[in-house]
């Protein structure tokens, strides 16, 4: 089940699932909030559009009542009354719309409607500040339309009003023209004074009526917080959907790759696991990133174990060295008497008997225990690097030049496969040629005849180095002693054969270059030495 909002917050810190949800609901709540005020303003517009229409209509019927006063009515009547009768009740215009309207009044009290004028012969009829205002107007500007629409705030209550300008025809003139002219019932009921001396075209009044629509924007207001409402409480329902979903498809997948981070941090799971994404989405995204960087780490760390390694073997190096050195100058001197008196004695033997034989056993010894003095002193001096820019392909050229008819003769063949765009590197050129020629050794004696030693070198652009690989075919090392070939002391050859110094010492030397050394090896199928050697970082 998905968790709730405020089950979240009562844990405490600002989550992400808090986070989303309450900008979510912010969004939401605007857009309700937006939709229902675009809405309250649509509908407004439209019923306000709908009120002009009617009172257009309203307006437009008392209009038609006038002019059929006007036209119809009036000139059948003075056609048979004397001449000088004139009945309001059926001949006045004005009086014929106000007794129209006194009757629209009765059957919509909440209308109003008014027929004013700033001087009129009925006082009853004269234009308030409001309505004088208008005329006003519209006398001054004689291009306007004579019209206006619009909201108004009368008595409290808000109204929508429509009103037109009263203009003076030809036909007002009988009442409202001369006053000795017009009719004697007219004169003698409202006098010569107001409402007289009107002009074809003079604005003299105003007509308008008012819709009121205080209640009308009451009820859209109804329908505006009503739909609001009820988008509010769809929005609960859309949370508590959207919660559930969000849980389900982000959360709880977060959850699970949460938990498996705590548990490699935590070291209960290793580098090597793979965290499995169900779905191909952002979240599988994220969990094949994670697996990119365990891999990343588990690289690191093994990087770390072979340093550590490399390390330990430096340090027992030195130690050794340190120890070779001192036994090395205290055996030495006694060894080159040994030797020397031996070979004194030897020729002072006959050439056959025991006796030659027992020193030239004792010689060929001792000058083997000689040799090893020598690779002591060697492993163990600290010598300058004399440093000059050295062409490894010529340098390994010599130095298989000089093995080649050795290994002729033991059936062993020699593979080239030099870069020749290999730059020079700046290194000791002698001591280059020593690891190379043990190198070369080493494979030749763990070969059988009809084997074959493959040398290549190349470029390596990527890392700026230079890469020397040395492939035999022969008999390959067991992997339980691959560690320790660069151990000192350490060999697999009979007595008498080897010191096991001579990998150690070539380590050392490809050390002194800032160079890395390294081993591939299966038991039966030959032998990789492979040597790496920065272009930068090589100057002593």
């Amino acid at each position: 089940m998905g968790l709730s909002l405020s089950s979240i917050i009562k844990r405490g810190g600002s989550t992400l699932t808090v986070k989303f949800m309450f900008g979510l609901g912010i969004i939401l709540l605007c857009v309700i909030a937006i939709s229902s005020l675009l809405t309250y303003s649509y509908l407004k517009k439209m019923f306000i559009q709908e009120a002009y229409e009617k009172t257009d209509i309203v307006l437009g019927h008392i209009d038609a009542t006038m002019e059929y006063a006007r036209d119809e009515l009036r000139p059948q009547i003075f056609h048979v009354l004397p001449g000088n009768v004139f009945i309001q009740q059926v001949m006045s215009n004005s009086f014929i719309n106000m007794g129209i309207m006194k009757r629209f009044k009765q059957r919509f009290p909440r209308y109003i409607y008014r027929r004013v004028a700033l001087n009129p012969m009925n006082p009853a009829d004269k234009a308030d500040a409001f309505e004088a205002g208008y005329i006003t107007q519209f006398r001054n500007n004689p291009s306007s339309k004579k019209q206006w629409r619009g909201l108004v705030t009368r008595n409290g209550e808000d109204y929508f009003l429509h009103l037109k300008a009263v203009v003076a025809e030809e036909s007002c003139l009988l009442c409202h023209g001369d006053p000795d002219s017009s009719p004697e019932s007219i004169t003698q009921h409202y006098g010569k004074v107001n409402g007289r001396h009107w002009k074809v075209g003079e604005v003299v009044g105003l007509e308008w009526i008012a819709a009121p629509v205080s209640g009308t924007f009451r009820q859209l207001r109804h329908v505006a917080l009503f739909f609001f409402l009820v988008g509010t409480a769809g929005m609960a329902v859309l949370f508590a959907i959207v919660n559930y979903f969000h849980y389900w498809v982000a959360v709880l997948p977060m959850k699970r790759m949460s938990s498996f981070f705590k548990d490699v941090a935590n070291g209960h799971r290793g580098l090597d696991i793979h965290f499995d994404a169900r779905d191909y989405d952002e979240v599988s995204e994220l969990a094949e990133s994670f697996n990119r960087m365990m891999g990343y780490l588990k690289k690191s760390e093994e990087e770390k174990n072979e340093m550590e390694q490399r390390v330990r073997q430096a340090d027992k190096l030195a130690s050794i060295g340190q120890l070779a050195a001192g036994v090395a100058h205290e055996i030495n001197n006694p060894l080159s008497l040994i030797l020397g008196y031996t070979k004194l004695l030897r020729k002072e033997c006959p050439a056959d008997g025991q006796t030659k034989e027992d020193l030239d056993l004792v010689y060929n010894n001792a000058r083997l225990c000689k040799k090893i003095v020598e690779d002591l002193l060697n492993f163990s001096r600290q010598t300058k690097v004399n440093l000059i820019s050295t062409d490894l392909n010529a340098s390994i050229e010599t130095a298989v030049a000089s093995l080649e008819e050795t290994f002729k003769q033991g059936g062993i063949s020699i593979v080239r496969d030099y870069d020749s765009t290999l730059p020079h590197l700046l290194a000791d050129e002698d001591k280059m040629k020593g690891i190379f020629a043990n190198l070369l050794m080493n494979s030749f004696q763990a070969m059988k005849p009809g084997g074959c030693i493959t040398v290549k070198t190349e470029y390596d652009k990527e890392g700026n180095g230079i890469r020397i690989i040395f492939s035999d075919t022969g008999s390959g090392i067991p992997e339980k002693i691959l560690d320790k070939i660069f151990e000192p002391f350490f060999t697999t050859k009979p007595p008498g054969q080897g010191t096991g110094l001579g990998l150690a010492v070539s380590y050392a030397m490809v050390k002194e270059h800032k160079g890395e050394i390294s081993v591939k090896s299966k038991e039966g199928f030959g032998t990789s030495f492979t040597l790496w050697f920065p272009l930068e970082g090589d100057k002593a």
